[in-house]
């Protein structure tokens, strides 16, 4: 099957983190996948995680610049197009030379809206299916009534070696380390660790260069901050796989996202991932997460966890039981499935 996909891609995007994993698995099951993106001068997001692999054409800007060659994508023909994020992309221009992408292909827009939008623009192209990947965006059947369910997708499971990415990344190989990821945003909300800690656990702070770090002294010696660009897939899984426990304290997307894409990305790598209570960003976890009420919440678990080989063990488990309900190959196959009747639909 030729499938064609407008998407972000090798971005720190939550739409990258729902278009990468499968759009691999399609290719791996023997799909022609030609992926349509932002160009290195107009995309969504803070910078790039990768370079491109030879199926990615960059020929898209932002619904802001409204550029788009389209050259690229009417000069090929596909049984499937796929659009991805519709808000981020030209839609003045898409509109234009959508009838003649649907001469050949079956069209399907993935939503990824928190809410129905206000705008009519979000609307005036005729879908040939929509897909949702989360049961708090049912509101699309208000308008799609036949729009299809198919959950968002984690990265494979991942392994290596804790040690040797200490050593990669120059960390202390002697120490627990509790990594707190902050990707679009310091937060200064663990100032302390608990006092039977601190001889043992390093707390790993990675922010961005522009981040003012608000701590009106030198870092203690049990903290390390670091100041990263945006960080590559190789990079983002060694951070991981260095630590004992990461902090992703986050309430919602400054983007309005639905859920917490990087969760569905770092949850493949097996370090215990620990999360506000009092979010719902993180809904779709359910058990295989920590969760804590408050700082002092934090603090105790923490303890716990570095603690209780046990517990971290039990957590561990519960977090591959999550990826392989999830996998990329699981949703990648949906996908298909999914093409495939609209293929067939086309010949009834």
């Amino acid at each position: 099957m030729k499938i064609g996909m407008m998407t972000a891609w090798n971005t720190d995007s939550g739409v990258t983190g729902y278009a990468e994993p499968i759009a691999k698995e399609w290719i791996k099951m023997g799909h022609e996948v030609t992926i349509f993106s932002h160009i290195e001068d107009d995309f969504h997001g803070e910078g790039f995680t990768g370079e491109d692999e030879d199926y990615v054409i960059r020929c898209v800007g932002t619904k802001k610049t409204k550029y788009l060659d389209p050259t690229p994508i009417l000069t090929r023909e596909f049984d499937i197009f796929i659009v991805q994020d519709l808000r981020m992309l030209p839609v003045d221009n898409l509109t234009k030379i959508f009838p003649l992408i649907r001469r050949t292909a079956k069209t399907v827009h993935i939503v990824h809206e928190s809410a129905l939008p206000k705008e009519a623009w979000f609307y005036q192209l005729e879908w040939d299916k929509t897909v949702y990947f989360c049961k708090r965006q049912v509101f699309l059947k208000s308008i799609y009534p036949d729009s299809k369910l198919i959950h968002f997708p984690c990265f494979p499971r991942r392994e290596k070696d804790k040690m040797e990415a200490r050593k990669r990344l120059n960390l202390p190989l002697d120490k627990k380390i509790v990594y707190q990821f902050c990707q679009r945003g310091y937060h200064s909300f663990l100032r302390d660790l608990p006092e039977e800690l601190k001889e043992k656990v390093t707390l790993l702070i990675v922010i961005s260069p522009s981040y003012e770090f608000l701590e009106e002294e030198e870092p203690p010696r049990w903290m390390i901050v670091r100041r990263e660009e945006v960080l590559s897939h190789e990079k983002f899984d060694d951070y991981l796989f260095a630590s004992d426990a990461v902090i992703l304290h986050k309430f919602q997307s400054r983007y309005g996202g639905v859920i917490s894409a990087t969760t569905f990305q770092a949850i493949g790598t097996g370090c215990p991932i620990l999360v506000p209570g009092q979010s719902d960003f993180f809904f779709p976890f359910k058990e295989s997460l920590i969760r804590y009420t408050n700082l002092e919440d934090l603090k105790k678990t923490l303890v716990e966890l570095t603690e209780d080989g046990e517990r971290y063990k039990a957590l561990q488990a519960k977090s591959m039981r999550f990826v392989n309900e999830n996998s990329s190959e699981k949703i990648a196959e949906e996908y298909i499935k999914l093409f495939q009747s609209l293929k067939k639909a086309n010949h009834a």
